[in-house]
């Protein structure tokens, strides 16, 4: 039977229509002519039983397939192939995990979303790398690690070890439940206090560190307390001196209070007065110490060579009696004035001439000069007589350390000028 050129055209198509439904049912089978969002993701590792065209879900969901893998010096990246129609589905900040199905199944590539972010409201766009990727342990790993404590441990102490356990256990069902049920009601009452105790944990995290930087510190503290008791320590005599000499002040101070207590605490009752004086005049006690000191200068140029250097000039005149409404009395509440102090301009050549009027009870000029002296009860109207002389003998002798008979002359005719309201002048 001979072909014509027809049956063999014929049978050229044929062919070719077979061919090509192998190629069709071979490309719909692979999804060749499928259209995919591709985004990459970065993972450490892609472990084992990952295939190809592998699932991506999405809370369960599949949202596309593991288009290809590409070796990286950090590890591998993943070309995910994303379903268009699912895009819309996937928030931007998803992360992803590479997770089996089953123990021995194959993995597939679960993409997550951050509990403590949420979803981002931005859908997740062609290009994307995802960057943080979990991968869950193979169990070829878990197994691998296994067999080396598998060989070491014998079997017959593996067996002798069950058989001893079944032993104690045996007959113990109800006493285990107990225990059982006791630490299942301890972990109900620690459960809430967890919280609280990871807290705590964290500071005292922060407390270590804490002591971890002042811990250089703390070391030459300790080096420091070695050297001062080794000091001590050779001065154990000085010491124990020392404690003695305390003990003894101790005891006399304690005998002091004991008969002085009282007068102590009644002297700070009364001082209350004097204190509030002390107060209301404190601003004015740094001028006065500075022309105290100042005028210690002119009192050592008056006392040089260990003799009084003075010029005593005597009034012109007489100057008039203390009366009655010359009854002295404390008036002045000015409050704090330095004045002049502490550097007054006064001296020989520029007296004094105006004084302060001072409330003393003189209502009027004495007639002594520059000086206004408050009346004085012992001289008012005996100066320079006998009884005068008297008293002021009695009042140099025990200052000069004589009798009242031995006070020379000149003592009196320096101190009743003075003691009377007369001007004395230093030079």
């Amino acid at each position: 039977m001979r072909l014509n050129a027809g049956h063999k055209l014929l049978g050229v198509v044929f062919i070719c229509l077979l061919v090509a439904g192998v190629y069709f049912t071979y490309a719909i089978f692979t999804k060749k002519w499928a259209e995919y969002d591709e985004v990459t993701l970065e993972t450490s590792t892609i472990g084992l039983q990952l295939p190809m065209r592998a699932d991506v879900k999405i809370r369960g969901v599949i949202v596309g397939e593991v288009l290809d893998f590409e070796p990286t010096a950090e590890g591998a990246e993943v070309t995910l192939g994303i379903y268009p129609s699912q895009v819309q589905t996937i928030p931007a900040n998803v992360t992803g995990a590479i997770v089996p199905k089953t123990l021995f199944g194959e993995k597939y590539v679960a993409l997550e979303i951050p509990p403590d972010e949420g979803p981002d409201p931005e859908p997740i766009e062609a290009g994307a790398t995802i960057e943080r990727t979990a991968v869950s342990t193979e169990v070829e790993k878990v197994l691998s690690d296994l067999y080396p404590l598998l060989e070491t441990v014998q079997p017959a102490d593996i067996n002798m070890t069950l058989n001893a356990l079944a032993t104690a256990l045996e007959g113990r069902g109800d006493e285990i439940g107990e225990n059982l049920e006791t630490v299942d009601s301890y972990l109900r009452r620690l459960n809430p206090q967890l919280p609280q105790l990871i807290e705590d944990l964290r500071l005292t995290a922060q407390v270590s560190d804490t002591y971890a930087a002042v811990m250089p510190q703390i070391a030459d503290i300790l080096d420091d307390t070695v050297t001062t008791t080794g000091t001590l320590e050779g001065r154990e005599a000085e010491l124990n001196a020392l404690f003695d000499d305390v003990a003894a002040f101790s005891d006399t101070a304690r005998g002091f209070l004991e008969e002085n207590g009282d007068n102590l605490i009644r002297l700070s009752d009364v001082s209350q007065q004097q204190l509030r004086v002390f107060a209301k005049y404190a601003p004015e006690f740094s001028c006065l110490t500075k022309g105290i000191v100042n005028a210690g200068k002119l009192q050592a140029e008056a006392f040089r060579g260990f003799m009084l250097h003075i010029v005593l000039e005597t009034l012109p005149n007489q100057p008039r009696p203390y009366g009655p409404n010359d009854k002295p009395h404390f008036g002045e509440d000015r409050g704090p004035n330095c004045l002049h102090l502490p550097n007054p301009p006064w001296s020989q050549d520029n007296p004094v001439r105006h004084q302060p009027d001072m409330n003393d009870g003189v209502d009027e000029p004495t007639g002594k000069g520059t000086s206004r002296v408050v009346p004085n009860q012992f001289f008012r109207t005996n100066a320079g007589t006998a009884e005068e002389t008297d008293l002021l003998r009695s009042l140099l002798g025990p200052v000069l350390g004589v009798s009242a008979d031995d006070v020379p002359d000149l003592g009196l005719l320096l101190v009743g000028p003075m003691a009377r309201g007369a001007e004395v002048s230093l030079r």
